[in-house]
């Protein structure tokens, strides 16, 4: 592979990148600059609506209509955005309506964790069409930056001009910051793209924002099941990566005892812990196919470990309702859908036994958060707005065209 830009130095846990102070508008930047926050805003109204005519991207985003017709010009001629006329006739010269070009852009996204590397392409539309794991039986840098460049021949061979735009490290905190800096480096230098890290927490948290319910609704408390459990706090686009960058540890909040109290929620509430009931019960299951066969079935002894779970993260749940009483509540992790869905009804049905909360607690399933995270870090880069431009669309944003 040609070499690639040199890789800017790795941010600490919990820091994704520079941000623009909301409110401050865009005094001190070069023209370059703006022109490249602007496309950002342009970009981020139109996904968010699913379409726009030129006069309501300039009426969410401020821009003056020469303004907004040059940049749109512009990523329809790059193949980011699609055109297309009116669905229904209106008197007058018709306004033309603009799209996101669901395959406009890719990135690539590697998730790294306790010796498993999972490997996914991203579109810009949030499909995933590919996505690959592998085993990294030895924790030192070169293997896994071999197994990453190895995948990505099998992910995007030959793509030329039409490859990804960025490679997206998300590392949980085994194999940790310091392994994945020096992955990081060793790509940098052998690949056409740059490459970005974060720590899983946060990466999840912004490919829900971004590619999950979070984009129309960007605060929320996110509980994650993956190898282990974990959460994350995301206020009005913000996400909170706590001490370390690894997010909140809900794994100790057991406010109600259990029988995982000494070791915390994770030994059961994860994915481990499911595969170590199932196993308990003369079940070894390998894969997401299986699990999701078990789950659509009705398995009794899945239900038993969703019926558990609930019961211990229904205390959680509670005191976040109380301190913190986010819109929703977000499942995600590495379970399938089908679970995670079982998982949220579960909850819903315990919370609706007369808590005293502030009022009702939302759980929405979010099933690919972790898969899209570490991907979407390429076009956070590239294309997407930070955090305060969140803000201001989901603020501003009018109905889509065609909507009831």
């Amino acid at each position: 592979m040609n070499a690639g830009p040199p890789h800017p130095a790795l941010p600490p846990p919990g820091d994704d990148g520079p941000r623009t102070a909301v409110g401050r508008g865009l005094s001190g930047t070069t023209g370059a600059q703006a022109r490249d926050y602007n496309q950002r805003i342009i970009l981020q109204s139109i996904r968010s609506a699913g379409s726009l005519s030129r006069p309501e991207v300039a009426g969410i985003t401020g821009l003056t209509g020469p303004a907004v017709a040059y940049i749109c010009r512009r990523l329809v001629r790059d193949g980011l955005l699609l055109e297309r006329d009116p669905p229904v006739a209106v008197r007058g010269r018709p306004g033309r309506i603009l799209s996101i070009n669901p395959t406009g852009a890719m990135a690539i996204g590697a998730d790294m964790e306790e010796g498993r590397l999972t490997l996914t392409l991203m579109e810009l539309g949030g499909r995933m069409p590919k996505r690959l794991t592998r085993l990294i039986p030895r924790a030192i840098p070169t293997a896994w930056a071999e197994a990453i460049l190895d995948g990505i021949r099998d992910l995007a061979p030959g793509a030329g001009d039409r490859g990804p735009i960025g490679l997206g490290l998300a590392y949980a905190p085994d194999p940790g910051h310091a392994l994945a800096a020096a992955v990081a480096r060793q790509l940098a230098g052998q690949l056409p793209y740059p490459v970005h890290a974060q720590t899983v927490a946060i990466a999840a948290a912004l490919g829900d924002l971004h590619f999950g319910p979070g984009l129309h609704e960007p605060s929320f408390f996110q509980i994650l099941i993956g190898r282990t459990l974990s959460g994350g706090l995301v206020l009005q686009g913000r996400p909170f990566p706590g001490t370390g960058g690894h997010g909140n540890d809900i794994n100790l909040l057991i406010p109600h005892g259990g029988p995982s109290a000494a070791m915390g929620m994770g030994n059961t509430v994860s994915l481990a812990g499911l595969h170590r009931h199932l196993a308990a019960h003369g079940r070894v299951i390998d894969g997401e196919e299986a699990l999701t066969t078990l789950a659509d079935r009705g398995d009794s002894v899945v239900m038993d470990w969703v019926d558990i779970c609930a019961r211990l993260l229904e205390g959680p749940i509670v005191t976040i309702t109380c301190l913190v009483n986010p819109p929703a509540i977000h499942l995600s992790g590495r379970l399938p859908p089908s679970l995670l869905d079982l998982l949220a009804r579960a909850l819903e049905r315990r919370l609706a036994g007369g808590n005293k909360l502030p009022g009702r607690v939302r759980i929405v399933v979010a099933p690919h958060a972790m898969s899209a995270g570490a991907a979407t870090l390429p076009f956070l880069h590239r294309l997407l707005p930070k955090d305060d431009v969140l803000q201001k669309t989901a603020g501003r944003r009018p109905r889509a065209i065609g909507q009831a």
